[in-house]
């Protein structure tokens, strides 16, 4: 069992990645246009993502200093690289679909003058 502190910072984590899910989730449904859903959508889901993988370290890095199985620190380790994996594919992603919208937006105002 990790300790009294552990288990606080970790269930912080959890409740909030379930609030920002539920805020990624509201806007991704309510809001109207395709950027303010991205900016809402993405930023709200990486939080909750974060949040999720960073529970998910606490866990295995007080789980490795109180028992030493290598199990946990496999958990950080893997956590860790998730979350930069995750970080590269939603920049890489975020500034494809940015393109993509600029240049419609261009290529639509242009014909309409």
């Amino acid at each position: 069992m990790t300790g009294l502190i552990a288990d606080i910072l970790i269930y912080l984590l959890l409740i909030a990645g379930v609030g920002f899910g539920g805020i990624a989730l509201m806007g991704l449904l309510i809001f109207p246009d395709l950027h303010s859903r991205l900016f809402t959508g993405l930023r709200a889901s990486l939080i909750c993502g974060g949040s999720v993988l960073g529970a998910a370290i606490v866990y295995g890095i007080f789980q490795f200093m109180n028992t030493g199985g290598d199990q946990y620190a496999q958990l950080a380790l893997h956590a860790i690289i998730l979350a930069v994996i995750i970080v590269i594919g939603v920049t890489v992603t975020g500034r494809l679909v940015r393109d993509k919208t600029k240049a419609l937006a261009f290529s639509g105002s242009a014909g309409k003058e």
